[in-house]
């Protein structure tokens, strides 16, 4: 596993060696004490890499309900003690602001943010965990995107139910009533909103157009032509098979803020993950003309990090 991912700054003059020496700890007591000291809750990446190694040596210890499939016996468990360590956070966090004199506690506002995670968005938690044993940089970019994102904090009752529908579907196949079971799930989760795994958001396929028409492969997008917008819309729906409504209104983001605008270094960080997606979809897929040109709008986007980081 390359740590240098969870590196805040990517810079050869910092010295992360500690830092990576007690993130590739991978014992179950070793992770449970840094677990209990707070280590995992410094950013979010941190956070995630904890619920992984974490994870692994859960999996370790092969004492599965066989009702749940691992990463949801993973999640259920994690639960039952968050609130003690939470209830830690927040002691510590007072103590910290009085003898401080008013400054913040970091690691709370991780543990806040990880306390939605498990509760309202454990959908996400449970694909990183799914999909980390086979590319972890992958899934920490994707669940750093989800997470970030300003709809992280809107409430997802239909989402959760579907997940765990889904997941009682695959892992109790003995039931008698399972066809019954799978037409309900289909029902479910038609009605559920949002970015649908593996696919171009709004905003990626909008980058993309633009990449292209940058170096004149096609023509580029006017968003000052509002009443173009509809028909933008039927042929990015006919492309992705978005509704056309919610194009329509990605569309005016874009002409109001800007295709690459942002407000600070954590929008910044989560549109160059974004684009780092998009990236490496069309790399690994052979398209490297593609990549080279995300790749480029990447490096600038860096250079706007380190004059922000400097400010």
């Amino acid at each position: 596993m390359d740590l240098s991912i969870l590196h805040p700054i990517q810079s050869p003059e910092r010295d992360y060696s500690w830092k990576d020496k007690l993130n590739s700890v991978t014992g179950n007591l070793e992770c449970h004490l840094l677990e209990w000291t707070g280590w995992y809750n410094q950013d979010i990446l941190q956070r995630l890499l904890g619920h992984y190694r974490l994870y692994q040596a859960f999996k370790s210890e092969d004492s599965f309900n066989n009702h749940l499939s691992p990463p949801l016996h993973y999640i259920t468990n994690y639960k039952v003690s968050h609130s003690i360590k939470y209830f830690i956070s927040c002691i510590t966090a007072s103590l910290y602001f009085i003898f401080s004199f008013g400054k913040r506690y970091t690691p709370l506002q991780t543990e806040s943010i990880n306390r939605k995670l498990i509760n309202d968005k454990a959908i996400i938690l449970y694909e990183f965990l799914e999909e980390a044993d086979q590319d972890f940089s992958n899934a920490l970019r994707k669940a750093v995107e989800r997470i970030s994102s300003p709809n992280f904090f809107d409430k997802s009752e239909m989402q959760q139910l579907s997940f765990f529908i889904q997941n009682k579907n695959e892992f109790n196949q003995y039931q008698t009533n399972s066809h019954y079971f799978n037409e309900y799930n289909q029902v479910v989760s038609s009605g559920i909103s949002g970015k649908e795994k593996g696919v171009f958001s709004k905003k990626q396929l909008l980058i993309l157009f633009d990449l292209l028409a940058e170096n004149q492969m096609i023509d580029c997008i006017d968003y000052s032509k509002l009443n173009k917008f509809d028909s933008i819309a039927n042929m990015l729906h006919a492309i992705s098979a978005k509704s056309k409504e919610s194009i329509v209104e990605q569309l005016k983001d874009v002409n109001h803020k800007g295709l690459y605008s942002f407000s600070n270094i954590g929008e910044l960080n989560q549109l160059i993950i974004t684009i780092t997606n998009l990236a490496d979809t069309f790399r690994k897929a052979g398209f490297r003309a593609i990549a080279v040109l995300a790749d480029k709008k990447l490096r600038f986007l860096e250079k706007e990090k380190a004059i922000c980081i400097k400010t």
